[in-house]
């Protein structure tokens, strides 16, 4: 018995280490452009820091394969965006959404002035074609891209072809690559892009992924980890760009409050996601978890004005909560509040 309770309390410790590795990680950055500095250089002197993104790295994989994987009572967020991607491409989600847009098309012709308006967004890349190539079907395998994977937990998985890359790659499944400031490359070269990603060398760099290529985008903890609100949105757009047409962007925030407490913001996530030509297809809210689908669609999509689309031209941000606490929030905290209250 003693035996087992000491044991615990090593986990325990462990546990709260690893925690507190997350905590002051993410209070860094957040302080430093509090108090003014230039991103750019926090961020490339945060990305040059091996030991402290190694040291990251190891406590985010013991966390999510040991700590919050057993504590947690609500979705699991890799087998949820498994399961959302392969009833999307395979079992007619997708099918179904392409069959509503017809009939928006013909809603369209007959209420051009009031209710409708033709694609694409202000803020969509114009030099990523998205009409060109379509992920409306899938041969064989998804293309799945997972960035900020750490681990890749999707590399087991026979559904997916999958890409996973980090700052700081926990093992050799998952590449070495910041993606906020990788190069996007036409789709044509995305031949010279595959033998690269199929490296067995340990922590191999990806310099540059294809555009419109890939059919699933998992940003799984990863935006709350982006100091600055501007730069979370630019990490969605080039999501966008990597996307092929009908794609999918799958992303998870954490937040343990109640459902409706930040109700307002979600909205303005889906309004900044819109501006860049995503469609929000499924939201869902969890006890500690935002689980949000957002679909690339065809620059000639016609979005519905009475659902507030594209309505905030201007919008480039994505805020979380913590851009509106003290620094002393994190993305972790909100995780662990939720644990200590289950403890209680």
């Amino acid at each position: 018995m003693q035996q087992g309770k000491a044991q615990t309390m090593a986990k325990k410790d462990q546990k709260d280490v690893h925690v507190d590795i997350i905590r002051k990680t993410h209070k860094n950055l957040r302080r430093k452009l509090a108090n003014g500095d230039d991103f750019d250089q926090v961020w490339k002197s945060h990305c040059s820091d091996d030991r402290a993104l190694n040291e990251y790295s190891v406590a985010m994989k013991q966390l999510a394969t040991n700590a919050w994987s057993t504590d947690c009572d609500g979705r699991d967020r890799t087998e949820w965006c498994k399961e959302f991607s392969i009833d999307y491409y395979s079992h007619g989600k997708l099918q179904e959404l392409l069959k509503k847009d017809k009939r928006r098309q013909t809603y369209y012709q007959k209420d051009q002035q009031s209710h409708f308006v033709r694609g694409p967004t202000p803020n969509t890349d114009s030099s990523f074609d998205a009409a060109r190539i379509s992920a409306d079907v899938v041969v064989d395998k998804i293309k799945l891209l997972d960035v900020g994977s750490c681990y890749n937990p999707y590399s087991e998985m026979p559904e997916f072809e999958t890409v996973a890359l980090d700052l700081a790659p926990a093992n050799q499944n998952v590449f070495k690559c910041d993606f906020l400031y990788v190069e996007i490359v036409e789709a044509s070269n995305a031949n010279a892009f595959l033998p690269n990603c199929k490296s067995t060398e340990h922590n191999s760099n990806v310099t540059f992924l294809p555009s419109n290529y890939f059919q699933v985008v998992v940003f799984s903890l990863l935006l709350s980890y982006i100091p600055c609100p501007h730069k979370r949105w630019l990490m969605c757009k080039k999501a966008y760009q990597v996307l092929a047409a009908n794609g999918l962007l799958l992303i998870i925030t954490p937040d343990s409050s109640h459902q409706n407490r930040h109700a307002a913001l979600m909205v303005k996530w889906k309004t900044a996601l819109e501006n860049i030509g995503f469609q929000r297809i499924k939201y869902c809210k969890d006890r500690h978890m935002h689980f949000i689908a957002f679909r690339k669609v065809p620059n000639d999509f016609i979005w519905d004005k009475r659902k507030g689309g594209t309505d905030s031209l201007s919008m480039d941000v994505l805020n979380i909560p913590q851009d509106f606490q003290e620094m002393e929030a994190s993305s972790v905290d909100e995780i662990e509040n939720l644990r200590k209250s289950e403890r209680d």
